[in-house]
């Protein structure tokens, strides 16, 4: 069984000029609901057997980011709860409800942080770990990520959005065998892939080779970053 080693340190809500990006939809984000009369960080999982809310596990850790994001969203004019991010440095990103596109930054989770199975108790969830895996093997928990890019010629970026328009980003160096490992998957065109805190790369594929409008989509795991070959840590400042 996995065990939790996560921590959590607080800081003042700041807003956050650094990357940001998300996928439209409930599912590949954390949300702050009520569990047992608290707020509370969650994950949607669907699955085959309908979609589960996977509340995290209890400990500091979750207690102290609940309490960070809820200070966060009420300073950005919301009602405390609601949907934010976690990056691939633990840094957590809270979007305000207004609509004002404005984002802060809320603390720095390190380590795992657990979830609980819905389907499953006596096996908690742990996005980090992949130790069974490899390129092309189905991802068969969570789909909860920071959204990048591979581009047609094989290079990874960022489409950054901002008020003045959009801008395309690149590491300073390109990780070929992550790449490899996507052409091993996805083996021509562009890609969306995932990040989830913890490093993990995932993206979604057709079941069926050949792609259609109604085909369905499903996640696999391609590898994890090299932080050396990836985007620098950012302190989100203007």
């Amino acid at each position: 069984m996995s065990v939790n080693t996560s921590t959590f340190k607080r800081c003042k809500p700041s807003e956050w000029h650094g990357r940001y990006a998300r996928i439209p939809g409930d599912n590949t984000v954390f949300h702050l609901k009520y569990v047992h009369g608290r707020m509370w960080p969650v994950v949607f999982w669907e699955t085959e057997d309908g979609t589960g809310k996977c509340a995290a596990c209890d400990c500091d850790a979750a207690a102290e980011l609940a309490e960070a994001v809820e200070s966060a969203k009420l300073k950005a004019g919301g009602s405390g709860g609601g949907s934010f991010l976690i990056n691939e440095y633990g840094q957590v990103l809270v979007p305000a409800s207004d609509g004002s596109g404005r984002r802060f930054l809320a603390g720095e989770m390190t380590g795992r942080l657990l979830f609980e199975n819905p389907f499953d108790e006596d096996q908690p969830i742990d996005l980090g770990d992949d130790r069974d895996l490899q390129p092309g093997d189905p991802w068969k928990l969570p789909y909860v990520g920071f959204p990048f890019n591979l581009n047609r010629r094989s290079k990874i970026y960022f489409y950054d959005v901002d008020e003045e328009g959009g801008q395309t980003r690149y590491p300073d160096r390109q990780d070929r065998s992550l790449i490899q490992a996507f052409r091993s998957i996805r083996r021509t065109g562009a890609v969306r892939f995932i990040v989830n805190p913890f490093g993990v790369v995932l993206t979604k594929c057709p079941v069926e080779e050949e792609w259609s409008p109604q085909e369905e989509w499903m996640p696999f795991y391609v590898g994890k970053i090299k932080t050396n070959m990836w985007f620098e840590k950012e302190n989100g400042r203007a």
